[in-house]
């Protein structure tokens, strides 16, 4: 194994640690001193591999949106039948939550911080970027197929967008007990208002 892929698991093993600390002890309790505690190594080891806690979660969340940005919308393109293809969209949309894929404490420490860094902002800029992109080309399809009447397949996918957020935030925020079925069923219902099928 060479350097670089030394390095690499190192960071890697860096960042899971990171990750944990700030389920734990929330974003700004995330010291690099916590970081090496919970490693068992000396601090000086994670600042050679970041060195700062701002380009460590730079680091964190470039990790975290690669691993799991391909996973949030699969490729459809294999779905020969069209009604079956935008089926399955829909079925994968209702059942997108963040909670799934990182945790919220993590994902919305991030978000916020995003509205101060430019920087940590452009990388959700990219992947909301992504899935509007992916949204619209299914949306598109299925329109051109005519499964679905939609007038613009861009601003739907901005749309669906919104909902997805609205109810991920909404989920946590509400009294009432999160259960993921119903909410995933009435996503489904509400996109078959939003798409209505072909005449």
């Amino acid at each position: 194994m060479g350097r670089k892929s030394k390095a690499k698991i190192r960071r890697q093993e860096i960042l899971s640690h990171f990750y944990e600390v700030i389920i734990e002890e929330g974003f700004e309790g995330a010291s690099i001193g916590k970081i090496a505690k919970r490693m068992e190594v000396n601090p000086s080891l994670l600042i050679h591999y970041f060195s700062t806690k701002d380009a460590m979660v730079i680091g964190l969340i470039d990790y975290i949106m690669s691993t799991y940005s391909s996973h949030i919308i699969p490729d459809f393109s294999s779905v020969e039948d069209p009604q079956e293809r935008w089926d399955d969209v829909v079925d994968v949309v209702s059942k997108i939550q963040w909670d799934l894929i990182m945790n919220k404490t993590v994902f919305y420490s991030f978000y916020a911080l995003g509205m101060r860094n430019p920087e940590i902002r452009m990388r959700f800029v990219d992947f909301y970027e992504g899935l509007r992109k992916t949204l619209a080309k299914e949306i598109a399809h299925a329109k051109s197929q005519k499964i679905i009447e939609i007038e613009d397949p861009e601003e739907s996918a901005k749309m669906i967008i919104s909902l997805i957020e609205g109810t991920n935030f909404y989920q946590h925020v509400t009294s009432e007990k999160s259960n993921r079925v119903e909410r995933s069923d009435m996503f489904k219902a509400v996109m078959r208002q939003l798409f209505p099928p072909f005449k």
